[in-house]
């Protein structure tokens, strides 16, 4: 077993940049092996300077994941790449050391020989890069409507994103508040509810399924087992409290699902604290760098589709 780090970058067009060394016919990523004491992510850092001097930012990384696949230049061998993304428009890569060449290939096209990719690059790292299937969302949203009309007619104008787009909307199951109002627009539902909630006849009437759990703890581990991403409405401490379960729980690297804020204005004093928090040094510029906000639900669904995760904290 062969252990690599590599980075991803593209390009506007969405090219990627591979490099080929003189002892081979194929392109890879640019990377390597880890010397002693480095992290992934030095090696990828250091192996990048080394082959196409780029400097890389740890900072604006983002993970792809971790592949593995049959070594290309070492018969009988696996390599495991783990890879990060970086935005890679306006970089011009300057071929060096042991690299013969540096191409931008588009990972779509068709016409690319098989003998010019490495496998773990045509067979793994490729298809990874495609734009993620979202066919369900998590949605956190208040038990209240509010004081602004503008946060019902958003919590509306989501569910109906959601119906455009044939996305299944998860949520508490409630018909009361923006819960309601989300659900209402929207054309697949499912609810999870608490029995203590149940028992209020707080169920929303038009749901495709309703599950019913005993805590709350078990509700929310529910919702974001059933959903794809995750999207926080205006709300109060509940939805706080489902949020940031989530987003911490993204940062451990303990799942790898894009969370939006929808509603900036709503959501503004929030972003405050997190830019402070980053600047106090208790939260890593990486984890406010990947937060997602808009106001348009088409907009925030694009970006959630865009989304890489942010590099775990403890890779």
């Amino acid at each position: 077993m062969i252990s690599v780090a590599a980075i991803v970058f593209t390009d506007d067009k969405g090219r990627v940049l591979c490099v080929r060394k003189h002892s081979s016919p194929r392109f890879q990523l640019p990377g390597g092996k880890p010397e002693d004491g480095e992290t992934l992510v030095d090696t990828a850092v250091r192996e990048t300077l080394e082959e196409v001097g780029v400097r890389v930012d740890p900072e604006r990384l983002s993970y792809l994941g971790q592949f593995s696949a049959p070594a290309s230049n070492e018969p009988g061998h696996t390599v495991t790449s783990t890879v990060f993304l970086h935005p890679g428009a306006g970089l011009a890569p300057a071929p060096a050391a042991e690299i013969a060449e540096a191409r931008w290939i588009d990972p779509t096209a068709p016409d690319i020989p098989d003998t010019e990719l490495a496998p773990l690059l045509r067979t793994e790292i490729f298809p990874a890069l495609r734009s993620r299937e979202i066919s369900a969302v998590a949605v956190y949203a208040g038990a209240r409507e509010g004081t602004n009309p503008a946060n019902a007619a958003l919590a509306r104008s989501f569910g109906e994103a959601l119906a455009e787009s044939g996305i299944t909307l998860v949520y508490g199951g409630s018909k009361v508040g923006l819960m309601g109002e989300v659900a209402e627009g929207s054309s697949r539902s499912i609810g999870v509810l608490t029995e203590h909630l149940a028992n209020y006849e707080l169920q929303y009437d038009g749901l495709e399924r309703l599950e019913v759990v005993a805590t709350m703890s078990e509700r929310k581990a529910r919702m974001s087992e059933l959903a794809d991403a995750i999207v926080a409405l205006p709300g109060g401490a509940g939805t706080l409290d489902e949020l940031f379960e989530e987003w911490t729980s993204q940062q451990l690297g303990l799942h790898q699902k894009p969370i939006g804020l929808l509603g900036s204005a709503f959501w503004a004093p929030l972003v405050a604290m997190v830019d402070h928090m980053v600047a106090e040094g208790f939260m890593r510029p990486t984890d406010r760098a990947h937060m997602v906000v808009a106001d348009d639900p088409h907009e925030l669904l694009a970006k959630l589709r865009a989304w890489a995760p942010p590099v775990p904290r403890w890779l």
